[in-house]
């Protein structure tokens, strides 16, 4: 290691360090200067370094600090926008008050506005609510002085207003070159920023969107970098599987249709060309209808108990496919086909047709491809949720993807998270996520550092287990998790979070207490997901309900947050598709897909759940597994030895016990020692 950079992250990160000063309530963290020193350690060598460094350590600064100090450009991307944020205007102002360097944000062009289809819709707006009406007023105001074009600029427009579709361009949508605002458009703007950056901070989503059309040599946005920095890492793997994968979907035909009935209005079309392309829409319509009405049928029904909008998912195998889906399939296909050449042939003087055109066949092409299920190295399947029934052709093994384009020499690559790694015995394993990104197969040496919280959890939590539960599949088992929640959250006095692996029990329990409980209640699903976020902050003693997309993301710092209650391990259920041809495969290749696969990834995600409580040094409250399974079972061991250290009880009273001495301390809980 170079004594030279090593003497530079203790002059920056030590106890007396130069950083003390900007981080208000600053504490020497030797977990933080183990890390950036393992990064210092894979950038001389230009290497691989999987570090799960758990939450307090800052690791944000630990890998910052090095990639700054030596100069190389670097791609941070994150999986969250909190992180993305944090980067943005808490960690990044503080280093350029010490360092010289330049850095840019990188979103979905999605984000953007586009002057181009901002225009035509000024010219001729359609708006699909009523109550979209007004906040676009602030878009418009906003439109005339934004120097980014970035929505999130505007205030108070709700994360899910539809007519913003009306306004921005994707990739599919997008003129690119032959667009005459081309040189002002925002996304070339923030191009030429991350061109010129140092350090270009995007998410998970970009990256491989990004990564997935390099090889076609069209549509890339983010610039090439010495450095990839892969923060909150281990939700990698999904991501891949999804920009790697293929997606039709009633949504992505009915988009199309819509924007192409949008793009003959602009045309002004004469009344025949316009009456035939109204009619090729119309049975276009219709055969898609027709179509996933025909694969829907297939699915599974609802059991008892879940909700009517909630996912079911199944394989699509050759001889699951009937005869009325492959007929179906293949007229609308051929129908999307001539769809391309109808407006091929009217795009030859514009731009936007030509693009609809493209869109067509691609799609067409793309359910062919799903439809013929005859590649080993996919899984097919179908996802019916609420009136949206999607199609998926969805890779097996990442390993071979990533290989060729991600994990070669060129790049020197960091992964990190609170959460990559799963105990086994006195060991620690990162078999799981680098298996999952094909880090094992690639042929370069993979250095691995696992670092425990600053925090001390045991002070400032503790697990509490009850002694007696059902079995998560016995029928009295959702009873119980009611009764066991009211019990809890009586101790807390609301301030929980309660959360399900599931969409069935999250209802089941809620309609058994929501009413028993005397505090505010909130449920996911009767409102956005950050405006629910903020109603918790700001209602005292609230109560959430929520499934697994409450399960990372989300900060809650101090008392507001004083429980957070699992109701069952969070185990894949191996019926899932792209679970179930993966442990197939496992099988195949003669390993133990239970052990492998599907215990790592139960963990992985119950330490995501179970981090939602301790934020800083000063919170402090009970985490709760009410799985009988943590006990009885032999891989319940695992589980619990993944976890922190911390003070484990069946006792509510202990819990009780543990809530008075805690809010009687003054000062704050105690930082373990080192």
């Amino acid at each position: 290691m170079s004594r030279d950079f090593s003497r530079l992250i203790d002059q920056y990160l030590g106890p007396a360090g130069k950083l003390r000063s900007d981080l208000g309530r600053f504490e020497h963290r030797p977990e933080q200067i183990a890390m950036a020193r393992a990064v210092i350690q894979t950038l001389l060598e230009a290497g691989c370094l999987v570090v799960e460094a758990g939450t307090g350590t800052g690791k944000t600064l630990a890998y910052l600090l090095p990639i700054l100090l030596q100069g190389q450009k670097v791609i941070v991307s994150t999986g969250t926008k909190n992180l993305q944020e944090q980067i943005l205007h808490k960690d990044l102002p503080i280093l350029k008050k010490h360092l010289s360097f330049k850095a840019a944000v990188m979103k979905g062009r999605a984000n953007y506005l586009c002057w181009d289809r901002y225009r035509r819709f000024l010219r001729q707006p359609e708006f699909p609510f009523r109550d979209e009406i007004e906040p676009f007023e602030k878009i418009r105001k906003w439109a005339e002085k934004t120097p980014t074009g970035d929505r999130a600029e505007v205030p108070g427009l709700p994360d899910d207003y539809a007519t913003w579709r009306e306004l921005s361009a994707t990739a599919e949508q997008c003129l690119g070159t032959n667009c005459e605002d081309f040189e002002i458009c925002f996304v070339t703007r923030m191009r030429r920023a991350a061109q010129e950056a140092h350090l270009v901070v995007i998410n998970h989503a970009l990256f491989f969107a990004d990564l997935s059309v390099r090889e076609a040599g069209f549509g890339e946005v983010i610039p090439r970098a010495h450095t990839l920095v892969f923060d909150e890492a281990h939700g990698l793997a999904d991501v891949a599987t999804d920009y790697f994968g293929i997606q039709v979907s009633t949504f992505r035909i009915a988009e199309l249709i819509y924007d192409a009935r949008r793009s003959v209005k602009f045309q002004s079309l004469s009344s025949e060309p316009s009456r035939e392309i109204k009619r090729e829409l119309e049975s276009l319509e219709q055969l898609s209808h027709r179509f996933f009405q025909a694969v829907a049928a297939t699915a599974t029904p609802n059991r008892a108990g879940e909700r009517a909008d909630e996912a079911r998912r199944f394989r699509l195998r050759p001889e699951q496919i009937s005869a009325d889906v492959k007929e179906a399939g293949e007229g609308l296909a051929e129908r999307l086909r001539g769809f391309g050449a109808r407006f091929a042939e009217l795009g030859r003087k514009e731009e936007s047709l030509k693009l609809l055109a493209e869109r067509g066949a691609k799609t067409g092409e793309e359910l062919r491809s799903i439809l013929a299920v005859d590649d080993a190295d996919y899984v097919y399947w179908c996802e019916q949720r609420g009136r949206g029934v999607f199609l998926h052709q969805s890779p097996i093994d990442l390993g071979p993807i990533l290989a060729e384009r991600l994990l070669h020499p060129d790049h020197v690559l960091v992964f990190t998270s609170a959460t990559l790694a799963a105990r086994r015995g006195r060991q620690w394993s990162f078999n799981y996520f680098k298996d999952a990104l094909g880090l094992s197969q690639s042929g370069r040496p993979v250095h691995e550092l696992k670092l425990d919280s600053s925090f001390d959890f045991s002070e400032q939590a503790i697990l509490y287990l009850p002694a007696r539960m059902p079995a998560p599949e016995h029928p009295e088992f959702c009873r119980s998790v009611a009764e066991e929640m009211e019990r809890i959250v009586k101790v807390t006095r609301g301030r929980a979070f309660l959360l399900f692996t599931s969409w069935r029990n999250l209802t089941r329990v809620h309609d058994l207490l929501a009413d028993r409980l005397p505090y505010p209640v909130l449920l996911q699903g009767e409102q956005p997901r950050s405006a629910l976020l903020q109603e918790f902050k700001e209602r005292k003693n609230a109560v959430l309900f929520a499934t697994q997309s409450f399960w990372e993301g989300v900060d809650v710092v101090g008392p507001a947050l004083s429980a957070v209650v699992i109701d069952k391990l969070p185990f894949a259920a191996p019926t899932e598709p792209v679970v179930e041809a993966r442990i197939e495969r496992i099988k195949k290749l003669g390993g133990d897909p239970f052990q492998s696969y599907q215990v790592p990834a139960a963990v992985i995600a119950l330490k995501q759940g179970l981090g939602r409580l301790i934020r800083t040094r000063e919170d402090f409250g009970v985490l709760s597994v009410l799985d009988p399974r943590l006990r009885t079972r032999p891989y319940g061991k695992i589980f619990l030895d993944s976890l922190p250290e911390m003070p484990q009880t069946a006792s509510l009273e202990e819990v009780r016990q543990f809530f008075a001495e805690r809010e009687a301390e003054a000062p704050a809980p105690r930082r373990k020692p080192g």
